[in-house]
């Protein structure tokens, strides 16, 4: 993950519609039919690295050879029509649908008709850290068709809350602050597109001891300023997923994550506390990981009984 990257692009010429596409999704061939004194191409991207969030306009009927893209393409139609065929299947998608596109591993043509479309991409890196216990089994178990009503619209509200904690130009993004955005979307793809729930471990039982639990608080509490997610946690404990989760559900009644936080809450108030001339609430919960400012605020207040702006002002 690295600082946001927005790119705008517009043209009425379909070459430098086809040089774009190429650079975006490694398309090979780009054919407008129609009438090209009409056609109007349009390209903004939201690049954070292993996750970009793109809206695309295509006017006409364009049809466009794709190379396998190597990333998992979430789509949802905004207006207009768009075909997939990957070779085994020719699927056809209209406004409001949220679907999955091509096997990260297949080549395919697309045919969009007029569309607007909201494109988020995900490398499988963020897929089998939020998922590390199938190794890389989750895009096996991706659902091709539109998902329900209900989780389109979680869905449409997970991508408008990432985008907007970029949106603004003052912003703090700091590696915690994206490496969670990331985490975020990829447990949410997985949430809304796959099916099943996966490969059970029955070891799992076993391995949650209070060993599990000491050595997971000995790596929090010496790595808050890391980008750590759950599968880091485990990899650190020599345990599965699972298995951490269970050993911190029932010797603290937390989960790891939630451990994590009041660690970095804990750093926070101890910053704010000790803060130097132009020290700022919003930096701090930026350094330690807060996405939103708000939700900040009121995790630090129930832990601590006062707001952040009030220890930073303690004398």
């Amino acid at each position: 993950m690295h600082e946001p990257l927005v790119t705008q692009f517009k043209t009425t010429d379909p070459e430098q519609a086809r040089e774009l596409i190429a650079v975006a999704y490694r398309d090979n061939r780009l054919l407008v039919r129609g009438t090209v004194e009409n056609y109007r191409f349009e390209h903004n991207r939201c690049d954070l690295g292993d996750v970009h969030f793109d809206f695309l306009h295509n006017t006409l009927t364009t049809e466009v050879a794709v190379q396998p893209l190597g990333r998992m393409v979430l789509l949802r139609v905004l207006d207009g029509v768009l075909e997939i065929d990957d070779g085994l299947s020719d699927r056809r998608f209209g406004p409001g649908d949220v679907f999955v596109g091509p096997h990260p591993g297949q080549d395919y043509r697309t045919r969009l008709h007029g569309a607007r479309l909201q494109i988020t991409g995900l490398d499988l890196s963020l897929i089998t850290g939020a998922d590390p216990a199938q190794d890389g089994g989750a895009i096996e178990r991706l659902s091709y068709e539109p998902v329900s009503q209900e989780k389109a619209r979680r869905w449409h509200r997970t991508v408008e809350y990432v985008t907007g904690l970029f949106a603004g130009p003052e912003q703090e993004n700091g590696p915690l602050v994206l490496g969670a955005a990331g985490r975020l979307v990829a447990a949410m793809a997985l949430d809304t597109f796959t099916a099943g729930t996966g490969e059970e471990y029955p070891c799992d039982r076993r391995d949650a001891v209070p060993d599990t639990v000491r050595r997971g608080i000995a790596f929090l509490e010496a790595n808050p300023d890391l980008d750590l997610g759950v599968a880091d946690i485990a990899r650190a404990c020599r345990v599965s997923v699972r298995a951490l989760q269970l050993a911190f559900r029932r010797h603290l009644d937390t989960t790891p994550m939630a451990y994590l936080r009041q660690v970095r809450l804990d750093r926070a108030r101890a910053e704010l506390g000790n803060a130097v001339e132009g020290t700022t609430v919003t930096s701090v919960a930026a350094k330690w990981g807060f996405l939103d400012g708000s939700r900040f605020s009121a995790q630090y207040r129930a832990a601590f009984g006062e707001s952040p702006s009030q220890t930073l002002r303690r004398p």
